[in-house]
């Protein structure tokens, strides 16, 4: 227990450090213009690899997309979420249009 917790704690100290040695270097630095571009694009990048694999897969196998509910849900839930650029309403669309494909297709 004692381990979990030191892991815990060093984790969250380094992630606050990560965080704000980038905000304090952030305001300091000024950035180029294609080096303002090029970060741009770094988010679309890391929520594409990370949200890719769970929508796409299952234990390594590709889910087939007539049974893919998630897919299913999230593809509306992204055009409202681009439309709206509401985290609460993106959200909430996400959980019901999950639930609706679960209730109706699962």
């Amino acid at each position: 227990m004692a381990t979990q917790l030191w892991i815990i704690v060093l984790i969250g100290a380094g992630t606050y450090l990560l965080r704000a040695g980038s905000l304090v270097l952030g305001s300091r630095i000024r950035w180029s213009d294609s080096t303002k571009e090029w970060l741009a694009y770094v988010t679309p990048a890391v929520l594409g690899s990370l949200i890719g694999p769970l929508l796409l897969l299952d234990d390594g196998k590709w889910i087939p997309l007539s049974e893919n509910l998630m897919l299913f849900a999230a593809i509306p839930t992204m055009l409202i979420a681009w439309w709206t650029r509401r985290l609460l309403l993106t959200v909430t669309a996400g959980v019901l249009f999950y639930a609706g494909f679960h209730a109706w297709l699962g």
